[in-house]
C-alpha cells in the first residue's frame, strides 16, 4: 500500500470515528432539545362569540345584509382547532329556490387576512323549506405561542354571496375571538 492510500484510509478512519462521536453525543441531546423548544410555546384554545345586531357600519361590511334576514336562516359553529373547519347550516324559509355561492365565501380577519372557505362536499341549490349542511374548508388558526394570543378580541367576518328570491345578496356573520390558555 503506498503512501497515498494510507492517508485516505487514516482520514476515513478519522471521518468514521468523528461521525461516531457526533451520533454518540447527539443521540442524548436530541430529545432534551425537543422538549425545551415544544414546552416553549403555550396551547391556547380559541372560542367564538357571535356578534349580533345588523349588519356592521364599517366599509369593509359594504353590500352586508343583517344576519337576521326573513329569508335566509344560518346556524355556524367555528372550529379551527380540532376539525379546521366551520360547520355551517342554511335553511330557505322562502317559496323560491336559494343559491349559496359555495365557491366564493371569505372568513376575514381583524388584520385583513381573508381566507377563501369551500364546502368539502359538492353542494347545490337549496329548495323551498329545504336545509343544506355544509363543513367550510380550511379554516385553521395558530394553536400556541404569540401568534394565537394575539388573536384575543379580534373580529372576524364570514360572507357568504347568495341568491336569495333570484337577486344577489351577500350575508355576513361577525364574531369576535377568545383565547384562553388550555390547561394540562
Amino acid at each position: 500500500m503506498g503512501f497515498f492510500e494510507k492517508k485516505a484510509r487514516l482520514r476515513g478512519k478519522r471521518a468514521e470515528a468523528a461521525a461516531a462521536a457526533m451520533r454518540r453525543s447527539f443521540t442524548p441531546a436530541l430529545p432534551v432539545a425537543l422538549l425545551v423548544l415544544t414546552s416553549c410555546a403555550t396551547p391556547y384554545a380559541v372560542k367564538f362569540d357571535r356578534l349580533d345586531g345588523g349588519a356592521p357600519s364599517d366599509p369593509a361590511a359594504a353590500g352586508c345584509t343583517a344576519p337576521k334576514d326573513a329569508d335566509v336562516r344560518a346556524e355556524l359553529r367555528l372550529d379551527p382547532a380540532g376539525a379546521h373547519a366551520i360547520f355551517m347550516t342554511v335553511s330557505n324559509p322562502t317559496d323560491q329556490p336559494l343559491q349559496v355561492e359555495w365557491t366564493k365565501l371569505t372568513m376575514t380577519r381583524a388584520d385583513g387576512l381573508v381566507t377563501t372557505l369551500r364546502p368539502d362536499a359538492d353542494l347545490g341549490w337549496i329548495a323551498p323549506g329545504g336545509t343544506q349542511s355544509a363543513r367550510l374548508i380550511p379554516f385553521a388558526l395558530p394553536p400556541a405561542g404569540e401568534a394565537a394570543l394575539a388573536l384575543d378580541g379580534k373580529s372576524f367576518r364570514l360572507k357568504v354571496p347568495m341568491l336569495v328570491r333570484r337577486e344577489p345578496r351577500t350575508a355576513c356573520y361577525s364574531f369576535v375571538a377568545h383565547v384562553q390558555e388550555v390547561k394540562k
